[in-house]
């Protein structure tokens, strides 16, 4: 939860209050940490994965609409300067991603 806290940019309080939210619809489940019985860990559920990968093609597919007349060597040009302003962003906040994955 601090992890996550720290990632959206959210209080604790409203994080909690934002993961409550999610649980009641189903789509998160919090877990106790075995190693630290004060913090939990959570976790999509198969409905929350759903909904994440459902997400995340209806964005693919705009950005692809978008930059669709683009020239390739511009689509390609785009794509590396936004995957390196994202990891820059994401070393800012001290959670360097590997978004070339």
């Amino acid at each position: 939860m601090t992890d996550l806290s720290r990632f959206l940019h959210l209080e604790r309080s409203s994080l909690t209050g934002l993961v409550d939210r999610v649980e009641r619809r189903g789509l998160v489940a919090r877990a106790r940490d075995a190693r630290d019985r004060r913090a939990c860990q959570v976790a999509l559920t198969d409905e929350g994965t759903r909904l994440a990968v459902e997400a995340h093609r209806d964005v693919t597919v705009r950005l692809d609409a978008l930059a669709g007349e683009l020239p390739d060597a511009d689509r390609d040009r785009l794509t590396s300067v936004i995957t390196r302003l994202l990891s820059r962003h994401g070393a800012l906040l001290g959670h360097p991603r590997d978004l070339a994955r």
